[in-house]
């Protein structure tokens, strides 16, 4: 009888793993096959969306380096029987039946019921208001939002950005880097807190960041909370209201702008799953093997999951995990998983890992208690944004930080 390996989600987590069940797991395993259930026909390589949804003329990435068809990833595997590809989104997981019922993209109303012998849900996160730092919906919704962001970005001679978190303060450097430092436009970042980033970075790391992002000629407001954002009466500028507190006094101040780019509002993909797995941050509870509680057959890695902040380099690191247990996994019939965080002996994992690019030449970050040079991030990411390995990354041949594992 055949074994199916049903994954949801085929992002930086979701994908490589299928990969590696299909070229290394599979192939060894007749009776095993992996479905692959993603909402988007191509991967998206989100990771670079803070560059690549300013005009092309700014940056040259293509759509080519960003979006890869996934059913063509898989066609050159012997094996590639052993694969399928469903174009939907989880609507309802069934752990008590090992099932989950999926909503097809492109075909409203029409839903499949697929079983599975073990369930890995790697739904990452999506942006309210259908912004496209991440997916989508369907591929072509994503096609859509960037097409017209670039269109917006490139009319506008004044911009504000809400929200100073990691994709804001990405995005804005790429914003002040391409028309603030110049003059061109007008660019402007709203942060809830007195400093960008979010408060588990260290502050000096925090003030590096807004330190960069001004002399990009990008004005950076703090302790403001956007109130509303509306047409003026003529014209298609917009009047923004924040509320901004200095000293313990809040004021209400007006900005006005040509366009309002938020960058908060990121809502995790878990709505499919029974309340007793989520928890109270909508997140999926995650035993320290990375499997569900009380269910030893379905596993939760990358930004879906609990135990970590909903980052990249932790759904690197998690999806490893999975890819080098399965094996044993599979052998002792469920029973055999190492921990992927054995507490008090893996505290390391605990430490911040964290680098954020400011514009194309800049950088800041943080591992553990030290504060990473912006030289080395620029290198090892600012350049690219990972655009020039994209390719490989999807048609299987890496990961994030290196070849798949044997």
């Amino acid at each position: 009888m055949t074994k199916d390996i049903v994954i949801l989600g085929a992002g930086v987590a979701g994908l490589p793993i299928a990969h590696y069940l299909v070229s290394r797991t599979a192939a060894q395993t007749p009776d095993l096959r992996v479905v692959l259930v993603s909402p988007n026909t191509h991967f998206y390589w989100g990771l670079a969306s803070v560059r690549f949804v300013l005009p092309v003329k700014q940056h040259g990435i293509t759509e080519d380096k960003y979006l890869f068809p996934i059913e063509e990833q898989f066609s050159r595997y012997p094996n590639k029987e052993q694969f399928k590809f469903v174009a939907g989104s989880a609507k309802q997981l069934h752990p008590d039946k090992n099932t989950v019922t999926i909503a097809l993209s492109g075909k409203e109303g029409e839903e499949l019921e697929i079983p599975y012998h073990t369930l890995i849900i790697a739904t990452g996160t999506t942006y309210r208001g259908g912004m496209p730092w991440k997916a989508v919906g369907t591929t072509e919704a994503t096609r859509t939002a960037i097409t017209q962001l670039q269109k917006q970005i490139d009319a506008a001679q004044s911009i504000v950005v809400a929200g100073a978190g990691a994709t804001g303060v990405e995005f804005a450097g790429e914003l002040g880097a391409a028309y603030g430092k110049s003059g061109k436009k007008k660019i402007t970042i709203l942060s809830t807190d007195p400093l960008p980033l979010e408060s588990r970075i260290q502050d000096r790391v925090r003030a590096t960041a807004k330190k960069e992002l001004e002399k990009l000629g990008v004005k950076y407001i703090g302790s403001a909370k956007l109130v509303s954002a509306n047409p003026k009466s003529k014209g298609e500028e917009k009047e923004i209201k924040i509320e901004v507190n200095s000293n313990g006094k809040t004021t209400t101040q007006t900005l006005t702008a040509d366009l309002l780019i938020p960058t908060y509002g990121a809502e995790f993909n878990t709505s499919f799953a029974p309340s007793s797995m989520v928890s109270s941050s909508g997140r999926l509870l995650q035993n320290p093997d990375l499997r569900a509680p009380n269910h030893s057959n379905i596993f939760i890695v990358g930004d879906a999951g609990n135990l970590q902040p909903p980052q990249a380099i932790y759904a690197e690191q998690q999806a490893r995990h999975v890819m080098q247990q399965f094996a044993s996994y599979l052998a002792s019939e469920g029973k055999t998983v190492a921990a992927y965080h054995a507490g008090e002996k893996d505290k390391d994992k605990d430490k911040v890992q964290f680098a954020v690019t400011i514009g194309t030449s800049r950088a800041t970050g943080q591992m553990g208690s030290f504060q990473l040079p912006s030289l080395l991030i620029w290198w090892l990411k600012g350049r690219y944004l990972g655009t020039n390995y994209t390719g490989d990354f999807a048609a299987g041949k890496r990961t994030l930080n290196g070849p798949l594992p044997k």
